[in-house]
């Protein structure tokens, strides 16, 4: 469900936008559009110590971003530096690349 006002999304059982007061709609009813996106990766790390902070950052600063991890790594269901070559990529739209890398060289210490 979906508030045709401010496109705030909802679970199927509620009957009202708790902002706008209005009656929600399907979402598939509405042709939202999709926003185009350029992702562009952050410096890639070995093993999850960094990127397990810099994605925490990324996720309170509302940062979009996905992580990109080795086959072994997500199909093994390894966790921390578990794997000694497990390259770690994070992913974020070209809009927020500077903000990152900020993130990332305060973490990091290094500049990128």
């Amino acid at each position: 469900m979906i508030c045709p006002e401010c496109q705030a999304e909802y679970l199927d059982n509620f009957i009202e936008c708790g902002d706008c007061k209005i009656t929600l709609v399907d979402a598939c009813v509405i042709d939202l559009p999709i926003p185009e996106m350029t992702w562009t990766p952050l410096p890639a790390f070995i093993g999850s110590v960094f990127s397990d902070m810099i994605v925490e950052v990324l996720n309170k600063k509302e940062i979009p971003h996905y992580v990109k991890n080795n086959w072994s790594s997500s199909a093994l269901n390894t966790s921390g530096s578990g794997l000694i070559d497990n390259m770690i990529r994070i992913f974020v739209p070209k809009s927020y690349e500077q903000q990152a890398i900020t993130i990332v060289n305060s973490i990091t210490g290094e500049k990128w």
